[in-house]
Formats: C-alpha cells, structure tokens, sequence
C-alpha cells in the first residue's frame, strides 16, 4: 500500500533535476521512511536536512559566505544554526516518528540531521 509519504518521495524522484533532492528521496526511500512518516513530515525533515548541510558548510568554510567579512559570516552561520535548530525541533515533534525503528532514528541522526565541525576547523 503506498502512502503520502511514498508519493511524496516519489514525486521528487522522478520530477526533480537537483541532485540534493534526489539524494534526500534515494536515502530515505532506503530507509522506507514513507511507510511511517507522512508528506507533511517527510518535507520537516527535508527542510531539517537541508539547514542541516548549509550548517556544515558555513561552519567548515565550504560556503558561499566566504567572500563576506568576518562579522557577516557569522551572523549567517549563526542564523542558521538557530533555524536548523528551529526545524529539528519541528520533526522532532512528528508523530510518525513514534513509529520509526531504533536504526531507522540512528539513520535519520547520523545521515541527515549530522551538524559537525571539522578537526582543522576547531579553534586552538
């Protein structure tokens, strides 16, 4: 039986031409994560995922900021921390994660919603 979710993943699957979309609904097509979570919470977590990269790259200088100054820069990253917070936060509330197995979270964790800082980026 194929549920919103499934369509929804699906729908970016065969209509989008962005390679970050596509990788989102290859991944989580993989982790059969339209069984359990609906459009709406299917587009939280995409909405989570993607503040989620644009974190890492401000944080470890692969951004399109890094011609601002300093000051800038910061304000950018730090804006966007918040809102990556902000959407996490609303997944988080998703009652369709409830449904969600230990390794299906682990998987969400680790490949989607992973904020980090690079060794060489570290402060001293």
């Amino acid at each position: 039986m194929q549920t919103d979710g499934h369509a929804f993943l699906e729908q970016i699957l065969f209509c989008s031409t962005n390679k970050f979309e596509l990788r989102f609904s290859r991944i989580a097509t993989r982790l059969d994560l339209g069984r359990a979570l609906d459009a709406r919470e299917l587009s939280l977590l995409y909405e989570a995922t993607f503040l989620a990269t644009l974190c890492n790259l401000t944080l470890n200088g692969l951004s399109m900021f890094s011609g601002e100054g300093h000051l800038e820069r910061e304000t950018i990253r730090t804006m966007l921390e918040r809102e990556f917070m902000c959407a996490r936060d609303r997944f988080s509330r998703c009652a369709g994660l409830k449904k969600l197995s230990i390794p299906q979270k682990c998987s969400i964790e680790s490949i989607f919603l992973k904020v980090f800082v690079t060794e060489e980026n570290l402060a001293a």
